[in-house]
């Protein structure tokens, strides 16, 4: 394995288990941003794999899957779940949309994204080897 493809694994496995760290914290909105890193860094080590082209900077999970060349082998509920967690990323950055999603983001929302997110990483992480 690569070390560009490495650096986007190991920077994926770290926003997993900050997005555990979040959970406990009772960080609910971080929670699902870090899942949204995880999964994105994780496509982007797909296509590293696949292309010898640097990953877009883009944060839209389902371009990302298309991209990776993921998107066609993914469950209809990956795909959605990735749809989902996508305006995570983005709209966590910006106070005035923040506190919407803050509003948004329970305990149970974040357990459940996470569980979900838990899956997808899982199965996304068999395609790279």
């Amino acid at each position: 394995m690569d070390k560009i493809t490495l650096y986007w694994i190991e920077h994926s496995q770290y926003d997993m288990e900050t997005a555990e760290a979040m959970l406990k914290a009772g960080r609910y909105l971080y929670v699902t941003f870090m899942c949204q890193q995880a999964i994105e860094k994780l496509l982007k080590a797909i296509i590293t794999t696949i292309s010898d082209e640097t990953p877009p900077r883009i944060h839209d999970l389902p371009r990302l899957a298309k991209l990776a060349r993921v998107a066609n082998l993914m469950s209809a509920d990956h795909l959605e779940f990735c749809a989902k967690l996508s305006p995570f990323c983005i709209q966590s950055r910006y106070a005035e949309e923040r506190e919407k999603l803050m509003s948004f983001c329970s305990r149970e929302l974040a357990e459940e994204y996470l569980k979900q997110t838990r899956r997808l990483y899982r199965w996304l992480r068999q395609r790279i080897g």
